[in-house]
């Protein structure tokens, strides 16, 4: 199933906020054409049955038909009943039964049936939708919404609800999303949670094990914008749907979370784990421009006990972050990417330690990770093409070319030791056969690093003439700073593919 079949598919379970300030004068009519013409808009197949009776109107039997293709084979989603009552004032409420029954059938392109049967259930839901067909707002909120799986049939088999279980349920929902139709069909959207609680558990089909996850993220909020085109062809495309003008920018966050993971095998314990943080951020940006990833945790604790391991882990960071910037589509001009990582005041257990550092002769400060890259490049095949896997797989194939590196920020500071660096390559493309030719300079400093190999041989877990060969390579590679025990390093490859340390020419 496609990102955006799922994403839809999501959409159809909370469908209230597709709607969207005005306040004139609409119609049910209105707010469900409304509904209607934004899975249209993604190339969904929408039918029902529509009733009106004064001033309700009552849909039923909703079937949302996504796009088929040879690669994701065929779904559709059906939703029993909603209702569409005008208020008297120019607003229009929806009304949700307690419990909706949702059903999902899919078909792989192996042409294997699916079969997903799911209950939204709710407590004190309201939902209205004000303003007029060109500009809605929709105001909704609930005590609760859960998403609970009834039933699932794989190919024929059918799934008991001991050998598959799933709930979700949001707390203190609340939310607001504002439709405007100009050029395109825009919404903006604001959704808040007081705690959103999973629990999954899959059982083995041959009977050896199971799995239970258990978790919750604590003050749930989403923040973000999108737009979809009026009318596209071949909209269950997403490349035409991004030339189209389609763009995604939102960011969730969350105050806290924690979960648990249990797997047994052939009825004992396997692992278990438990994780926490004080919070996160996951920021998702897309359109022809290109895709952008930023994510982000704090306070983030790990203990775990397996078999297969002889002490427990535990270990904790200030914070684990990544992002990811990159073109989607085919170009013959460069466009930015960047990609980082970091791992801040990274610790662990005592027993850890203990394993490899006994003695402890090491320092036990906290580690930090961080790598942060920018630069240039360009694709040679559409990234959201189905065939893109093929390409990306096949070695003769090159799938894009780099422009330029720009290293912003290197460190790895552990046991006592810390590297830093910067630097920024440029590279040329023109050669028909070979690799790019880089050009350019890193800046890299070393401190602490005889001590840290010092103490390795100590503990013996580096042999004294591998100590000896990286003090060599470090005499050759890097000069002594103004500090002690501080080596600097500058790496060059100039224009006729020379490369120097320090000035001087290595080879």
């Amino acid at each position: 199933m496609s990102v955006l079949n799922l994403r839809c598919s999501a959409s159809v379970l909370f469908l209230l906020s597709t709607s969207s300030a005005s306040f004139a004068e609409i119609s049910a009519q209105d707010t469900w054409n409304d509904w209607k013409e934004y899975f249209k808009g993604v190339g969904y197949t929408v039918t029902a049955t529509e009733n009106q009776s004064g001033n309700t109107l009552i849909v039923k039997d909703m079937v949302f038909t996504a796009p088929s293709s040879e690669e994701v084979g065929t779904m559709s989603m059906t939703l029993e009943t909603v209702t569409f009552r005008e208020n008297g004032d120019g607003s229009v409420a929806v009304i949700f039964p307690e419990v909706s029954p949702v059903a999902i059938n899919a078909v792989n392109p192996d042409g294997e049936k699916i079969d997903v049967n799911l209950e939204v259930l709710q407590s004190g839901l309201t939902a209205t939708v004000s303003g007029e067909p060109t500009d809605m707002t929709s105001v909704y909120g609930a005590q609760s919404v859960e998403m609970r799986l009834a039933g699932v049939t794989v190919g024929g088999e059918t799934l008991s609800p001991e050998d598959a279980a799933m709930s979700l349920v949001m707390q203190g929902l609340s939310g607001t999303t504002q439709t405007t139709l100009t050029d395109m069909r825009r919404y903006d959207q604001r959704m808040q949670s007081s705690a959103v609680s999973y629990d999954i558990t899959f059982v083995d089909p041959e009977g050896t094990g199971s799995a239970d996850i258990q978790g919750q993220l604590d003050g749930l909020s989403y923040a973000g914008t999108n737009a979809l085109p009026l009318n596209v062809v071949a909209a269950g495309d997403m490349l035409e749907l991004l030339e189209a003008g389609m763009a995604v920018d939102g960011t969730f966050s969350y105050s806290g979370g924690s979960s648990t993971i249990g797997v047994v095998e052939n009825g004992v314990d396997a692992m278990n784990a438990k994780m926490s943080s004080s919070g996160g951020t996951l920021g998702i940006l897309m359109g022809a421009g290109g895709l952008e990833y930023v994510a982000a945790q704090q306070g983030i604790n790990v203990s775990m006990t397996a078999q297969d391991l002889p002490v427990p882990v535990e270990f904790n960071m200030a914070e684990g972050a990544f992002n990811l910037a990159m073109p989607l589509q085919k170009s013959d001009e460069m466009s930015d990417f960047a990609a980082g990582f970091s791992l801040t005041d990274f610790s662990m257990s005592d027993l850890l330690w203990g394993m490899f550092d006994p003695s402890a002769q090491l320092p036990r400060d906290p580690a930090t990770l961080v790598l942060d890259l920018t630069g240039k490049a360009r694709l040679l095949f559409d990234f959201l093409d189905p065939s893109a896997a093929v390409v990306s797989g096949d070695p003769n194939v090159t799938p894009a070319e780099i422009g330029s590196v720009d290293i912003n920020r290197l460190q790895v500071t552990v046991a006592g030791a810390e590297l830093t660096g910067e630097g920024a390559f440029t590279f040329d493309n023109s050669a028909p056969v070979g690799p790019p030719k880089p050009e350019g300079a890193v800046n890299l400093s070393l401190v602490g690093g005889n001590k840290l190999l010092d103490t390795l041989v100590a503990m013996g877990l580096v042999p004294e003439e591998q100590a000896m060969g990286a003090r060599m390579m470090m005499g050759l590679l890097a000069v002594p700073g103004n500090a002690p025990d501080t080596l600097n390093s500058k790496i060059e490859i100039n224009e006729e593919g020379h490369i120097l340390a320090n000035g001087q020419r290595i080879q």
